[in-house]
């Protein structure tokens, strides 16, 4: 007896079987490589925005100048002010004056006035055009970074003091600028950085 050609049940079984467990591996590594690849997607873009965070900072405290504002209600603040247990009634542990605009429009320009703040995990700048603010004279907001934990800051005393690090630069303990800002961001993920930022018209 010849036997008739094609699969037997068994057979025909046994290649389905194999068919399905190599697609469930083909599966699992294309769904590895896309989960890869979104997450390497998500640290460039943490770190570019990391990048642009730092280079604001940076722009900020090189052309800060000690020249005193006046807030909402007409008080009279530093020209230079950075203390994490007292944000005042915006929450910004930190507000200084600065010279000219953004990087891209050099030096020239009106003083401002800017603050950062760190609000529901977002790590924000705040950005007054005029130094003297009106009673409803409203901020600039830009959202900087996300995910952010904590926010931390140090300030270096001037050459000839104790040089020690602060947590707080007030007056009249502290007046014109620190020599340096230290920085520290904590994240809901991944691992806290530190920057220190050097202030050419520290005292």
């Amino acid at each position: 007896m010849k036997r008739s050609g094609g699969f037997t049940l068994i057979e025909a079984l046994v290649a389905l079987a194999l068919f399905a467990l190599t697609s469930a591996i083909g599966f699992r590594g294309l769904t590895g490589l896309l989960d890869g690849r979104q997450q390497l997607r998500q640290e460039q873009a943490h770190w570019r925005d990391l990048q642009r965070c730092f280079a604001l900072w940076q722009s900020d405290l090189a052309a800060a100048v000690d020249r005193p504002a006046r807030d909402n209600f007409g008080v009279a603040e530093e020209g230079f002010r950075g203390d994490l247990d007292t944000g005042g009634a915006l929450d910004a542990p930190i507000s200084l004056t600065r010279v000219g605009g953004p990087p891209s429009q050099g030096a020239g320009g009106n003083p401002q006035r800017i603050a950062w703040r760190l609000r529901e995990h977002r790590l924000e700048r705040l950005r007054w055009d005029s130094l003297d603010r009106g009673p409803r004279s409203e901020p600039q907001v830009l959202t900087v970074l996300e995910d952010v934990e904590s926010l931390t800051l140090r300030f270096l005393g001037p050459v000839g003091s104790s040089q020690a690090w602060d947590t707080r630069w007030r007056l009249p303990t502290h007046p014109g600028l620190p020599r340096a800002v230290e920085l520290r961001l904590e994240f809901t993920h991944g691992e806290p950085l530190t920057r220190v930022f050097d202030l050419p018209g520290g005292t």
